[in-house]
This record gives C-alpha cells, sequence and structure tokens, in this order.
C-alpha cells in the first residue's frame, strides 16, 4: 500500500468492524476498520501501519453521483470466513471463495474465485484435531491471475457470504451523509443502490476501530 500523505490522530479503540475492503490499488480483499474523522471515511488496515489507510472525502469526485456511491458501498462485504477442516464436504463447484494468492513471499493477498472441483483425500489428525488433505482447484475472477488456475488445501480458503447484506453504522452514517447532497430523487437511487444497513440496534456515530 503506498503512504497517505495525511496525518490524522488516532481514534479511540472500539470493537473491530467484521468488514473486508477491496483496495483500489491492487483490488485484492482485506479486513479493515471504519471510522469517520471530519466528516470524512478512514478505511484502516488491520495489521498495517497507519501510512497506509484510505480516506474517503464527501465532497470528491469520485462520490459526486449515485453511482459513485454505489461503487464505493460494493468495495465492502462482511468478513470472509475460514472453513473448519472437517467442514470441507459442505464447498460446492462453483461456489465463491476468496482465497490466498502467492504472489511473492512478502505479501499476503486474497482475491476471489470460484470453485471448480474438490480433490477428495481421507484427513489426518492432528494433536486430537481433524485436519483436512483435500485439495480444491479454484479459478480466479480477481487479481492478477484472473482467468488462471490454482490447486489449494483448506487453509487458502475463506468463505464468501454473498446473501449477507454490510451492517455497519459507520458505513451507513457516511453514505448517507454523501446521498443527502443529492437532489431528492438521486437520493432515493443512491439510498437503494447503497444496499448498506445499520446493524441491529445500531444508532448514532459510534467507530468501531
Amino acid at each position: 500500500m503506498p503512504p497517505r500523505k495525511r496525518k490524522a490522530p488516532a481514534p479511540p479503540r472500539r470493537p473491530p468492524s467484521r468488514l473486508e475492503y477491496q483496495a483500489r490499488l491492487d483490488g485484492a480483499w482485506y479486513s479493515v476498520r471504519l471510522v469517520l474523522q471530519g466528516g470524512s471515511l478512514r478505511v484502516m488496515y488491520e495489521d498495517f501501519r497507519e501510512e497506509t489507510d484510505e480516506w474517503y472525502d464527501p465532497g470528491s469526485a469520485d462520490l459526486a453521483s449515485p453511482r459513485g456511491v454505489a461503487a464505493l458501498r460494493a468495495r465492502f462485504r462482511p468478513a470472509s470466513p475460514t472453513l473448519d477442516d472437517a467442514r470441507c464436504g459442505d464447498l460446492r463447484p462453483g461456489q465463491r471463495l476468496c482465497v490466498f494468492c502467492d504472489i511473492s513471499d512478502l505479501d499476503r493477498k486474497y482475491y476471489d474465485a470460484v470453485l471448480d472441483s474438490v480433490n477428495r483425500a481421507p484427513h489426518d489428525t492432528v494433536d486430537g484435531e481433524e485436519r483436512c488433505a483435500c485439495r480444491f482447484k479454484v479459478q480466479w475472477t480477481e487479481g492478477p491471475r484472473r482467468g488462471g488456475w490454482a490447486e489449494v488445501g483448506i487453509d487458502d480458503i475463506t468463505c464468501v457470504q454473498d446473501s449477507s447484506p454490510v451492517h455497519d453504522p459507520v458505513l451507513t452514517e457516511f453514505l448517507d451523509s454523501v446521498t443527502k447532497s443529492f437532489g431528492s430523487g438521486n437520493a432515493t437511487a443512491a439510498s437503494q443502490a447503497t444496499g448498506v444497513t445499520s446493524a441491529p440496534g445500531g444508532e448514532g456515530t459510534t467507530a468501531p476501530v
């Protein structure tokens, strides 16, 4: 991630947001936390220095239309959970996954892929725990190897939650503030396009950090 030359005060610590974000730089998916600072949305990468944070200003040209708001919303989704070794049989061909792409020894990047097939293998037991030895053939749908194929183990796989809406009060508040600057017709269209809702019972401007 390139450094962003903006000095920001450290926000108060809160429980982390269960969100993934598709970075503008490399198109990979990362775990992030969100906070509103000075009316701008700060996207904070977990396990990265604050210099790598991304910022979205409500008055930027990228957010000047409902289409821009919808494009920003599409960069967020609920965190993709790992799969328990004993549940590898739950995976089905055609399922959307987020998979580790071994681009280099220094970068651990995850891109979306589709499961093609599973090469089943007997599971091992290590220290009393089941260990999956199956191999999973996937086709990349994103990233530098888009269209290519890979065979990976279960430790490299996370499961995309396609049907789960994004519940984040910080993102909702920011997108609402942006859409209010549009005309009434455009604001309604933008609100419908974003598809972001507050978490159940969530109100106010509390920012998970």
